[in-house]
């Protein structure tokens, strides 16, 4: 059975049985009913506006957070990752660096003058250091 037949149906039952309400009870609901709006509306008015000295503000009665919130709610965290990928980029700047000092340490202090140039700029070279050293 689909949802919107099954919802004519309660509704068609709930009608019929209304009609069948003793006069009292149907009074009560009406005055329910208009206190329950009353105080909606009340509660809605005092959320629109709030006083403050002369001056009144209006809110929205919505609960949507405000342009300024959603900017930075939507900014943050693309900054915060950005900021992240900075840092991962300067740190791996500063371990290249090391590395390298760390090679070029090791060729200035090694034991072994016999080393050809053509070494020295080799770029498996600086694999051969590290390795040597473990």
């Amino acid at each position: 059975m689909n949802e919107q037949l099954f919802a004519s149906r309660i509704r068609q039952a709930l009608d019929e049985s209304a009609d069948r309400l003793p006069y009292r009870v149907t009074q009560r609901l009406e005055r329910a009913r208009l206190a329950a709006v009353a105080r909606a509306a009340a509660a809605t008015s005092i959320v629109s506006s709030v006083s403050g000295g002369a001056a009144t503000v209006s809110m929205p009665s919505d609960d949507r957070p405000s342009g300024l919130v959603r900017l930075l709610s939507t900014l943050g965290p693309i900054l915060l990752i950005i900021a992240g990928f900075y840092g991962i980029a300067a740190w791996d700047d500063a371990q290249r660096a090391a590395d390298t000092a760390d090679i070029d340490a090791e060729i200035v202090l090694s034991d072994d003058d016999d080393v050809p140039l053509s070494a020295l700029t080799d770029r498996g070279f600086g694999v051969y250091i590290k390795n040597s050293r473990q």
